[in-house]
């Protein structure tokens, strides 16, 4: 099923990963888990997707929490790099997958081979897209009711999901005119769309892209909810036209929500030098070293996907971006470093 059953009990939610396995591994020993995934007070893990994509050693990360979710110990739900991968779309950060080692930008990864993409990709296969239970939700990117409603009933595999999603969509009658509309303009921009000196002039760009990713409930989970914006940005090296859209501050449900995907910053300085171009969502938000009562969703990807970059500019930690756990029912953060600032790490 898209939507599970959250386990009971103590828990220790954990951000995207991002293909970091020495974060990984620092942060569930100071959660006080054993290499197999134990807590002696019974505690259980709990991934908010995105295990994979932009770090050295992606293959062992997925094998780790595969492991656990083997032997019931974890949970995990499917974030859009899974996502990516089940749909076959080669990504900036993925090159791992399909057998190479190194890359310009990333550095030296583990690759994995041919024959074993098959096994990996029937992992994602099975993974639900959200889980709940009476006091918490867990999502990757964004939880919108009408979407999580839409895959309440769907029992197949995600990417047979997602492609049947896909075709519903398309076969709306203005899917063809605005998809015409956004090739033309395509076209006629070309290379202009690629140059972060100058914004081009677009008015189909922006209205396609929302379309197409809020026709999609599972694009909507797994990467957000986004709107054709009047102001364009220049990020990973193309010019957009939709805005992230910070539905967390619009959520109303009675029910907290944690969720990962938009990258945060524990040093709000470290955005402009470190992110990937996009607008910062939490530049007004107080980040404390817990969720307070009055926070019904909140995000606990601490961007430790940066860390390619870090690399790139240092040779060891500290790092800014961080690998972060939310324990609940405690609602407090945990790191895999030094807790930032004044913030006091719970043990």
């Amino acid at each position: 099923m898209l939507v599970e059953r959250l386990a009971e009990g103590l828990l220790d939610i954990i951000g995207d990963v991002h293909g970091e396995r020495e974060a990984l591994e620092t942060l569930i020993d100071r959660l006080g888990y054993s290499p197999e995934g134990l807590h002696p007070k019974g505690r259980r893990l709990v991934f908010v997707g995105d295990l994979c994509d932009r770090g050295p050693d992606s293959p062992a990360v997925i094998r780790l929490v595969q492991s656990w979710v083997t032997s019931g110990r974890a949970q995990v739900i499917a974030g859009n790099h899974e996502l990516n991968l089940l749909r076959g779309e080669r990504k900036h950060g993925n090159h791992w997958f399909y057998g190479t080692s190194y890359h310009a930008d990333f550095g030296d990864c583990v690759a994995i081979s041919a024959k074993e993409r098959g096994p990996m990709l029937d992992f994602f296969r099975s993974l639900p897209i959200v889980l709940e239970r009476s006091d918490l939700r867990v999502v990757h990117a964004a939880w919108i009711d009408s979407a999580i409603n839409a895959c309440r009933t769907i029992d197949r595999p995600l990417d047979a999901a997602y492609q049947e999603f896909d075709a519903k969509m398309t076969s709306d009658p203005g899917f063809r005119a605005l998809k015409d509309r956004r090739g033309e303009e395509l076209h006629r921009l070309a290379t202009a769309l690629t140059d972060a000196s100058k914004v081009p002039a677009a008015v189909a760009i922006g209205p396609f892209d929302e379309f197409v990713q809020m026709g999609n409930p599972i694009r909507i989970t797994t990467s957000g909810v986004e709107r054709a914006t009047q102001r364009p940005f220049f990020a990973s090296g193309k010019w957009r036209y939709v805005d992230r859209v910070a539905w967390w501050h619009e959520y109303a449900g009675r029910i907290p929500v944690l969720f990962g995907h938009y990258w945060r910053w524990w040093n709000p300085g470290a955005h402009q030098a470190l992110s990937k171009g996009e607008p910062q969502l939490f530049a007004d938000d107080c980040v404390a070293p817990f969720m307070a009562e009055h926070h019904s969703a909140f995000c606990i990807d601490f961007s430790v996907g940066s860390r390619y970059k870090e690399r790139r500019l240092r040779d060891k930690p500290p790092y800014q971006g961080r690998l972060a756990a939310m324990r609940w029912p405690e609602r407090t953060l945990v790191f895999d470093g030094a807790a930032p600032g004044h913030w006091i790490s719970s043990q």
